[in-house]
């Protein structure tokens, strides 16, 4: 039981490590700590490889933030900040800000990196969404993933 114990540790560890790695040197990565993970109104969602297989990926990570409105004044220039080194990019503002971002940033590692913004508050919706996904996958299989696809 105590050698289970440890594997599974061990393995837990291993992943947290992992994912902190795929968004290292991101402007993003302080998106997804404490900071806004911790808060009530807040959502993360996670999946690595073993979720992911069928659609090609290696790692999805979403923030969903509701009712907090101010935050995207944070969040937003990050986004902004990884965005400028992106390969290509599909963006729309409203109301003064960045409403919709799609990225695609350059590959590491040989696999192919993605960054997704929404701040529904600038179109009436309460939740501000980032994204980041990586993998094999193409441009137009993530668009699919995320229902942007035709």
């Amino acid at each position: 039981m105590k050698r289970l114990i440890i594997i599974a540790v061990t393995t837990v560890l291993a992943m947290m490590l992992s994912v902190a790695r795929a968004q290292d040197g991101l402007n993003i990565a302080s998106a997804f700590g404490s900071r806004f993970r911790d808060l009530p109104e807040s959502t993360e969602t996670l999946l690595t490889r073993s979720n992911l297989r069928d659609v090609s990926l290696s790692l999805y990570h979403a923030i969903t933030i509701s009712s907090r409105p101010e935050l995207a004044r944070e969040i937003e220039p990050l986004v902004a900040r990884d965005g400028a080194g992106a390969v290509s990019k599909e963006v729309r503002y409203a109301s003064g800000g960045l409403y919709y971002g799609f990225y695609v940033l350059p590959q590491s590692g040989g696999l192919n990196r993605y960054i997704l913004y929404l701040n529904g508050n600038l179109r009436n919706d309460d939740r501000i969404m980032l994204i980041y996904i990586e993998g094999k996958a193409s441009v137009d299989d993530v668009r699919k993933l995320i229902g942007k696809g035709k």
